[in-house]
């Protein structure tokens, strides 16, 4: 059995979780605010790009979304939109 490595980025404001081609594993998406905000992912490594998903998060709550085996990004996994008060983490290889 061979085991892949697997790193993680966090981001407070909009940003690269990873500048090249690779594959989202999972993400989490924490609000520190009282009210709901989103965060969208782009298939870019800078400005925004392509959008591939929005997700939004109420007030004080978080959002946990594993993507087995793994979600393709061909150009790089960003945040090209991060709303204050959210804090993201990524996890790609």
């Amino acid at each position: 059995m061979s085991v892949r490595p697997v790193q993680t980025t966090k981001l407070t404001s909009a940003g690269n979780i990873k500048a090249s081609a690779g594959s989202l594993l999972w993400i989490n998406v924490s609000n520190t605010t009282g009210g709901g905000l989103k965060v969208v992912i782009n298939n870019a490594t800078s400005g925004t790009g392509t959008e591939i998903m929005q997700i939004g998060v109420p007030g004080d709550d978080s959002k946990y979304l594993p993507f087995p085996p793994g979600f393709y990004f061909s150009t790089g996994i960003r945040c090209g939109t991060l709303e204050a008060g959210l804090i993201v983490t990524g996890a790609y290889e």
